[in-house]
């Protein structure tokens, strides 16, 4: 009889997707242990985490998770999604300069570490213009700066909140989107997608807007690889946004797949279709 094939899952709270992707390993003869990451104290050596099993890691905080795979890969456990994709998709600066290191397509953007020159560049790209934290996800501290006075507001609160490692003004482009924006989701490859209809120009199912059923053309389905190899994951969701005249840029791509919004108006099997990936890696 050939051995079980196992993965342990490392989780924050036990959501919908989570308990989802659970069932379906388990349907398919997987076993699953799951571990809830506020519990786990890790010794930073080399010695062996459990049965060396490969990691699903499914932890909603950020930094949680880019530790814990970088922990767990020097253990020896094979994690999905790595600790290197991890730390390049939970840093929006990070994720950019990975698609710009391989000319995937994607609206302008800057860095700046100083208020007023931060301003000023701002004031030279031109209105309206985005300002978004390296860091975060569900669409929150997002703003448009529509004027120099709305620039100046907002680099203000960006430089005097926060400690030294939250001083940094991500700027990037705004797109005059066609009312939605479009998420791929890709194990290796594209398997699916929605669209995130909403009269807001800020498209987060988080944030009201609504899903719907998105059919992925091929051009689409290769940005999104495309965009998915740079970055280095396994299990990603790439956002997109389309242009009024047809361009398609890449926006982020988030590491901690969420679909609980969205699956009963795609019909996309994407807990079955991760399962399936996983055990795919796992033989």
């Amino acid at each position: 009889m050939s051995p079980v094939m196992k993965v342990n899952l490392v989780y924050t709270r036990l959501r919908t997707e989570e308990r989802m992707i659970a069932d379906a390993l388990r349907a398919r003869g997987c076993a699953v242990d799951s571990y809830a990451d506020a519990g786990l104290v890790l010794s930073l050596d080399r010695e062996r985490w459990g049965d060396g099993a490969p990691v699903l890691m499914r932890s909603m905080s950020f930094t949680r998770a880019r530790y814990l795979a970088s922990i767990l890969e020097v253990k020896g456990s094979r994690v999905l999604n790595s600790a290197h994709a991890i730390a390049t998709c939970g840093d929006k600066a990070l994720t950019t300069l990975a698609l710009a290191a391989k000319d995937v397509p994607m609206p302008w953007s800057f860095l700046g570490f100083e208020e007023q020159a931060s301003v000023a560049e701002v004031d030279r790209r031109g209105y309206p213009s985005v300002t978004k934290p390296v860091t975060g996800s569900w669409g929150r501290m997002v703003a448009r700066m529509d004027s120099k006075s709305a620039a100046e507001g907002l680099m203000s609160m960006r430089f005097e909140m926060g400690g030294a490692s939250d001083h940094v003004a991500l700027v990037q482009q705004y797109i005059d989107k066609p009312g939605y924006d479009l998420r791929v989701y890709v194990m290796g490859k594209a398997v699916g997608g929605i669209r995130r209809r909403s009269e807001h120009w800020i498209t987060n199912t988080a944030r009201g807007a609504m899903p719907e059923r998105y059919d992925v053309p091929p051009s689409h389905a290769k940005l999104a690889e495309r965009a998915a190899e740079a970055v280095g994951g396994d299990i990603l969701a790439v956002d997109l946004l389309e242009t009024r005249d047809g361009k398609v840029l890449v926006n982020e791509i988030n590491h901690c797949v969420e679909f609980a919004r969205s699956i009963e108006v795609t019909g996309i099997p994407l807990p079955e279709l991760m399962a399936d990936y996983v055990l795919g890696v796992l033989r």
